[in-house]
């Protein structure tokens, strides 16, 4: 299974790579370091909603034995709204500066993720269940 999950990374094309190994993953990891903070948006929240949106890809990679375009869909259900608290949060002047700067880069980071998950969460929905 394993090997299939990495065979299935490994056919994704390089930048695809790149983006979620080098930058998406990482970015979105980051978020327990803020775990304790308060405002603008409570660390516990944020941390939560990034991880949680990349764990739950774990079983639907096992299940697949791969990558498949249902792994847009706990992106879409949890940064959704992540993006959203963000977005509202950084709307005040509250907060350390090094916690508004990481939500400056969550946020955008996440809004790119949910631009392609949109994307691939329309293509599940109709019927493109597809392993990579």
């Amino acid at each position: 299974m394993i090997a299939d999950i990495w065979g299935s990374f490994m056919r994704l094309p390089l930048w695809v790579k790149i983006w979620m190994a080098v930058w998406l993953v990482p970015v979105n990891f980051v978020s327990l370091w803020f775990w304790g903070q308060g405002a603008p948006v409570p660390g516990t929240t944020v941390a939560l909603l990034a991880n949680l949106g990349m764990a739950v890809n774990v079983p639907i990679m096992m299940r697949d034995r791969g990558m498949s375009n249902a792994m847009a869909l706990p992106h879409l259900v949890l940064w959704t709204p992540l993006v959203i608290l963000i977005a509202l949060g950084l709307a005040t002047p509250e907060g350390d500066p090094a916690y508004r700067l990481y939500l400056t880069i969550l946020l955008v980071t996440n809004v790119i993720s949910l631009g392609f998950d949109f994307k691939d969460g329309l293509s599940w929905w109709r019927g493109d269940r597809d392993i990579v």
